[in-house]
């Protein structure tokens, strides 16, 4: 009895130690593919939210509340996202939508 559990003590140390060396043979080789994992470009949000501020001063509605937009809005040409204006106990919602690959952006009041 004593040597089957000694047996078998035996060979679940083995089969953990060629389990890890896999591992470790696994992850060499995806690091050695050259496989680069792209970063997603964010845009600077008080950036983003100064060239907003920029697109919407003109309009008919009132451009002298705070704007407030999403962190971490991905640069990518379509990408469409919303950002909210306060004016005192009034909000309204602006419509962004990214319209180059360097970040420009177009906006518009919504609802």
């Amino acid at each position: 009895m004593a040597d089957q559990r000694n047996f078998a003590r035996t060979v679940m140390a083995f089969s953990s130690i060629v389990v890890a060396g896999c591992a470790v043979a696994v992850t060499i080789k995806a690091m050695s593919t050259g496989i680069e994992v792209k970063q997603p470009r964010v845009m600077d949000r008080a950036a983003l939210e100064q060239q907003v501020i920029s697109d919407i001063r003109g309009r008919p509605e009132p451009t002298d509340g705070r704007l407030s937009c999403p962190a971490s809005v991905v640069v990518e040409v379509g990408n469409k996202f919303e950002c909210r204006f306060r004016d005192g106990d009034n909000s309204k919602f602006v419509e962004v939508k990214v319209v180059s690959d360097q970040g420009e952006v177009s906006a518009r009041f919504i609802g």
